[in-house]
């Protein structure tokens, strides 16, 4: 049994990443500003993180909805991934960070783009921290099964994609080291099948150093 802790697990994406994992036999961790259950910790992203909670671990997942309010959000989404990256390089726990599209063209979405900088920045960081990570960008979140996903690399697309689909490939993610150095879109997409991750992940390119 291996041990997680999904930070923003009691979120809509994030339960059921935290589902698929406890269903396969995992400890999964749900770590947040509210904590409810045996197995979670209150754990605010907006405040120095607290490395305790983190030890013991297999993997991390950072699947946070970023604050409306830009401030906020740059909390959030830059520093407190920045600070979270440097406790998992430090005690070498891989990270699946949750992402989304768009975050090489912010301005197409003015009203958002001071929140999609932030995440840019929070990604950035990872890269830079010297941890092992993984970055999934979905596109616009739905709540319906889908039929089949597309994965494409270079932030160029646009669409909409499952939730569950997103918590399987972070799934997948997790336990494949092909993923890891490696940042992609999903896309629902009915002509491209179930996904086979492993073969996927192999044929994904590694992001540049940073």
């Amino acid at each position: 049994m291996s041990s997680f802790v999904v930070v923003g697990g009691a979120g809509r994406t994030g339960r059921l990443i935290t589902e698929r994992l406890t269903s396969d036999g995992h400890r999964a961790v749900v770590a947040g500003r509210t904590a409810e259950g045996d197995s979670a910790v209150k754990f605010d992203l907006a405040r120095a993180p607290d490395a305790a909670v983190f030890a013991g671990a297999d993997g991390i997942v950072i699947v946070v909805e970023p604050p409306k309010d830009s401030a906020a959000a740059e909390a959030v989404m830059h520093r407190g991934v920045a600070e979270l990256a440097a406790i998992a390089a430090r005690e070498d726990i891989p990270v699946v960070l949750v992402s989304q599209i768009y975050l090489t063209r912010s301005a197409r979405h003015p009203d958002m783009a001071e929140r999609i900088e932030a995440r840019a920045r929070g990604e950035k960081a990872l890269r830079e921290s010297g941890a092992q990570y993984t970055i999934v960008r979905p596109s616009w979140l739905h709540n319906l099964p889908t039929d089949g996903v597309r994965v494409e690399q270079g932030d160029t697309g646009d669409g909409r994609i499952s939730r569950e689909a997103v918590a399987d490939a972070v799934v997948a993610a997790l336990f494949d080291p092909s993923a890891s150095g490696k940042t992609f879109e999903l896309y629902d997409d009915a002509d491209s099948g179930k996904p086979d991750w492993p073969t996927l992940f192999a044929s994904l390119a590694p992001d540049p150093e940073p």
